[in-house]
Order: structure tokens, then sequence, then C-alpha cells
């Protein structure tokens, strides 16, 4: 039986590292995710 509460998840959200708010993986297969927080120096910057 699965546990759906597993700690090692391998599709984690990724962490801005400016403001620690996860973002969605970015949409298309091999671009990078991007901040997605407005009041972030890092908004629409590649994590």
């Amino acid at each position: 039986m699965s546990n759906l509460w597993d700690d090692d998840d391998d599709d984690a959200s990724p962490i801005c590292p400016a403001c620690g708010v996860s973002a969605l993986p970015a949409e298309v297969p091999g671009d990078e995710p991007e901040c997605e927080n407005p009041a972030c120096i890092g908004f629409g910057e590649s994590l």
C-alpha cells in the first residue's frame, strides 16, 4: 500500500532563494521555473 504523505517527494515545488515562496514548475519541459511572487526582488527570474 502506498503512503500519500511520503517525505521523499520527487515532484516538490521549487523554492525561490530570494523570498522563500514555492513556485510552480515550468509549464514547458526543459524551461526553468520562475518566481511568481510579485513582491519579490526576483519576480519573473529563473530559479
